[in-house]
């Protein structure tokens, strides 16, 4: 899936929730592990706290991003508890739309929060 964002007749079509993007960022983490390569994620997606537990569940440990996106980040990795993402995460592979995908990390968001 490859869209230009900068073009307005096919920029709407570009979608975090997408689930080839998703898939395919699990398929690149998994490959890296096994080969112990180090596997990073860089940009809006990482710097989104919508989906950094989401990343982290799928195995992502490395985020790079604006700094102004560092504290809010940094607070939801805080609050996180990796092997609940990981169970998680690995549910939403197998999601067949961007409208279930949303659903489930929405639903990620809101029920994995560590308890005060």
């Amino acid at each position: 899936m490859a869209v230009d964002r900068g073009n307005p007749r096919v920029a709407n079509l570009y979608s975090f929730y997408h689930p080839a993007v998703l898939k395919l960022i699990k398929l690149i983490v998994d490959a890296g592990h096994r080969k112990g390569i180090w596997v990073g994620m860089c940009g809006e997606m990482a710097g989104d706290p919508v989906f950094t537990r989401l990343l982290l569940g799928l195995g992502l440990r490395e985020f790079s991003m604006e700094a102004s996106s560092l504290p809010g980040i940094k607070q939801r990795i805080l609050e996180s508890r990796i092997n609940e993402l990981e169970n998680f995460s690995l549910q939403t592979l197998d999601c067949l739309d961007k409208a279930s995908l949303r659903r489930m990390v929405d639903q990620l968001n809101h029920t994995l929060e560590k308890p005060a």
